[in-house]
């Protein structure tokens, strides 16, 4: 039964995007300002369905200020630094297993050892996790996702998206994340062991609480008008930083 719902999961997400393409489509192309244009000409980042990611954008920010930040803060004020801290190892070292995986089907053995080692000395020396002993050995710290290991076999960006509430991305990150969350909660060592399940919504709302904590950007703080296209332009940099800089 879970394994269909997580199937489902998965398919609504696609059908969302799916639907949502083609209704921009067919709307008339914005007018943009001379300054516009020649932003979003200089930081040459592929963007036609820029009114709905705007529309996004927008819905994020209201999101964010009257809903999202506001739970962070009451978290915050309700959970001990100590508790906080373990909470963000846990969700760092059971992002591990996805960059075993993804190591994997790069055909990146060492990297993927290396991954699976953090997370197994994470998880037994460290408690499942809740304490970063992998760090304090000196071990380091690879990272993969299925968005890097589309790009890895050619597979190019696409158009930028916004997403609702998690923020930039593009079309192949978009369905890199859908993947790599359904393989997550597929390939759970922890469920399977009967400790805790990551992909139940209570672990997955907490997760969001958590790396909302631990992300210090806040829509409209830089006071630019043009904060919309920056962070585009960002977002394509960083993530051609990860494809370009990997071992």
């Amino acid at each position: 039964m879970k394994n269909k719902n997580r199937i489902l999961i998965l398919l609504l997400f696609i059908s969302l995007f799916t639907i949502s393409f083609g209704e921009v489509k067919q709307e008339e192309k914005s007018s943009e300002s001379v300054a516009e244009k020649e932003i979003s000409e200089h930081f040459g980042v592929y963007d036609p369905w820029e009114p709905l990611n705007r529309r996004v954008y927008y819905f994020n920010y209201t999101f964010d200020k009257y809903i999202f930040l506001p739970v962070v803060d009451a978290y915050n004020l309700i959970t001990p630094t100590f508790v906080q801290n373990r909470v963000t190892n846990f969700f760092k070292n059971s992002g591990n297993i996805s960059t075993t995986g993804n190591a994997i089907l790069q055909m990146k053995p060492k990297k993927a050892m290396r991954a699976w080692g953090r997370f197994s000395i994470n998880a037994t020396l460290g408690l499942f996790g809740l304490f970063d002993v992998a760090s304090k050995l000196g071990m380091p710290k690879p990272y993969e996702d299925f968005g890097l290991t589309l790009a890895h076999y050619g597979v190019g960006a696409g158009p930028y998206l916004v997403l609702p509430i998690l923020g930039p991305s593009n079309l192949r990150d978009a369905i890199g994340s859908g993947i790599n969350s359904y393989a997550l909660g597929v390939i759970d060592p922890y469920e399977s062991a009967d400790i805790v399940d990551i992909d139940s919504p209570a672990m997955m709302a907490l997760q969001g609480i958590d790396k909302r904590k631990n992300t210090k950007f806040r829509y409209y703080a830089s006071g630019s008008p043009f904060e919309y296209e920056y962070l585009r332009f960002f977002y394509k940099k960083y993530r051609n930083l990860q494809i370009n800089n990997r071992d």
